[in-house]
């Protein structure tokens, strides 16, 4: 089996905090979610995050924050430098013991007004990120997880909300059952996958496991089921020479119009303009 593109971030756990420097043009994730705290700063382009169902959108120069657990789609296929920087809550414990009690909520689109200079202040330290990866001064690595961690800090000081975790239980068994449709649809995304087929293999009925889908990911199962696939054929389209038309078919599609409309839709162009960039 292909191994997942978006996998859930096992390592990170060991550094606590990991920064990623994204400079090519395409990504996308479909709707997902993780146990770490993720801040997605644009540095170019536009992006649209989906969080739990409502549009986010970005413009270079700012940044939006993800908190854990909550589901989420990134379309940034219109971006071409981007710092993605995640925090393990795990890990932030040996510094504030009670941050599971805190929720983080930070949006330009949904900055309220006395916020905007702290939220400018945030952004002004992101700015430092990127000449640091360029030159790699002797020890750069320590500046750079010092200004993540200070990012963090006014994150929780000035965007959070604290919260009872006992609260978070409900939202913890949604999560484990997702879990396994999604990696149910990860692992037979090649193959064709019914509606009911799938809601008999978790011992649902079919409009009940429509709804809970629909309602927890913000998509329709056909939907969704579809966006994995555009991402693997997308990954393939840049990692090997195989047709347009086989990749669709590799990786599940029978409607080649449906699969034409979805990514010029998701990407903005058209799967062969992959090829010649």
């Amino acid at each position: 089996m292909q191994k997942m593109i978006y996998e859930p971030l096992f390592e990170l756990e060991k550094t606590g905090i990991n920064i990623a420097y994204h400079t090519k043009k395409g990504r996308y994730s479909p709707t997902h979610w993780h146990s770490a705290i993720e801040l997605i700063y644009v540095l170019n382009g536009t992006a649209t995050i989906s969080i739990e169902g409502k549009d986010h959108k970005l413009v270079a120069g700012e940044f939006i924050v993800v908190d854990s657990n909550r589901i989420h789609e990134a379309q940034c296929t219109r971006v071409s430098m981007m710092v993605v920087i995640h925090y393990s809550r795990a890990s932030m414990q040996n510094y504030m013991t009670k941050i599971d009690e805190y929720r983080i909520y930070c949006s330009r689109q949904t900055l309220k007004k006395e916020k905007l200079n702290k939220y400018l202040e945030i952004c002004s330290l992101l700015k430092r990120l990127p000449p640091l990866y360029v030159t790699r001064p002797p020890g750069y690595r320590l500046q750079s997880q010092a200004v993540a961690m200070e990012v963090l800090f006014e994150l929780v000081n000035h965007f959070s909300v604290s919260t009872d975790p006992a609260g978070l239980v409900n939202d913890d068994t949604v999560l484990e059952r997702l879990a396994e449709i999604t990696a149910y649809i990860e692992a037979h995304h090649r193959e064709k996958i019914v509606l009911e087929d799938i809601a008999s293999r978790f011992y649902l009925s079919r409009e009940y496991f429509s709804r809970f889908f629909r309602q927890n990911m913000g998509v329709t199962f056909s939907r969704y089921v579809n966006q994995v696939r555009l991402m693997h054929i997308y990954h393939d389209l840049c990692s090997t020479g195989e047709g347009v038309m086989e990749l669709a078919e590799k990786h599940g599609f029978a409607n080649y119009k449906l699969f034409n409309r979805m990514f010029w839709e998701i990407y903005g162009c058209k799967p062969s303009d992959v090829r010649k960039k």
